[in-house]
């Protein structure tokens, strides 16, 4: 029963979430919002959605360690599973212009996460730093969605479709809210009925749930043959984890979370090695190898089988 649970809460976060953002659009769009400023911001936040909720239902029950296991946890399966099969698959040679400031960027909030960690607290004076960094990817990407905008797109079915829109927006919020419900209580069930911390549970099993979207997102790039697509999309969404999803936790409990000690001393520096390595290259030479796929997936596969060792013995 409890592995239902943890699976009908997973199905509920990704296809609610499918459901919020696509009625959001639809609504913007209907009260004369342009369309280049609605993917710039509304879609930037659509594959991350699942570990903003499951972290934020996480800290409100008081588990800090599933909300920061979830958070960084995902960063590292997006970065080490995802991308690295990316890579691997469609290697691609890229203009640095288009990643160098996304990349320093995305880099930059591991590191001020790295050190508000160290001192195993995460409070309000942690999130100001990072909530810049988030707030200054989001004017990146309205910056340049307004540049290489294109038309004004009216919503299908005129007003008279707006009815319906808002009941989608509103069924997609209440999956997503009761999904994560559903996801949180199962997982720390399971934690307990194996031994397992809730630290490992949140890094492996909750934070690859939660990435979903973007491995789906990855896959339809891949198959499109848009490696560079793929790239985005997961530097995107590692952006917006990293600024936004324990800042977001903090602010909305009012409490600091409580950093485990795993967290600081492996799970983050992997998680910057991960972004190092799957990064660099095509920051220094432009281009991406196969190697640089499988060195990123070969990293995350160790670590997974480190902090996890316990669970196979």
């Amino acid at each position: 029963m409890i592995y239902m649970s943890f699976f009908v809460g997973l199905l509920l976060i990704c296809k609610g979430g499918d459901w919020f953002v696509d009625a959001a659009s639809a609504i913007a769009r209907a009260f004369g919002i342009p369309k280049y400023i609605v993917g710039a911001t509304i879609v930037s936040f659509a594959t991350t959605m699942p570990e903003i909720l499951v972290s934020v239902s996480a800290a409100l029950k008081g588990s800090s360690t599933m909300a920061i296991g979830n958070a960084v946890g995902s960063v590292s399966a997006n970065t080490g599973i995802i991308l690295g099969v990316s890579l691997f698959c469609l290697p691609v040679a890229i203009r640095r212009s288009e990643y160098l400031t996304k990349n320093i960027l995305y880099i930059g909030c591991l590191l001020l996460l790295f050190v508000s960690f160290r001192d195993r607290v995460f409070d309000a004076a942690d999130c100001i730093l990072l909530l810049m960094g988030g707030s200054l990817f989001l004017f990146m990407n309205v910056k340049n969605a307004m540049t290489s905008r294109s038309e004004r797109e009216s919503l299908p079915g005129g007003r008279k479709a707006l009815p319906g829109r808002v009941g989608f927006f509103v069924l997609g919020a209440a999956c997503v809210v009761v999904g994560s419900e559903l996801l949180i209580d199962s997982a720390c069930v399971l934690a307990r009925q194996f031994h397992i911390s809730e630290e490992i549970i949140s890094v492996t099993i909750l934070a690859m749930g939660t990435s979903l979207p973007e491995f789906v997102t990855t896959i339809t790039a891949i198959l499109k043959k848009e490696s560079s697509l793929s790239v985005g999309n997961i530097v995107g969404a590692n952006v917006i984890d990293t600024a936004f999803i324990l800042p977001i936790c903090t602010l909305i409990t009012g409490e600091s979370l409580t950093v485990a000690p795993q967290m600081a001393e492996i799970d983050m520096p992997v998680c910057i090695l991960l972004a190092v390595i799957a990064l660099a290259p095509m920051l220094i030479r432009g281009r991406i190898r196969r190697a640089d796929g499988a060195a990123v997936f070969g990293v995350y596969l160790l670590y997974f089988l480190i902090i996890t060792k316990g669970m196979w013995g």
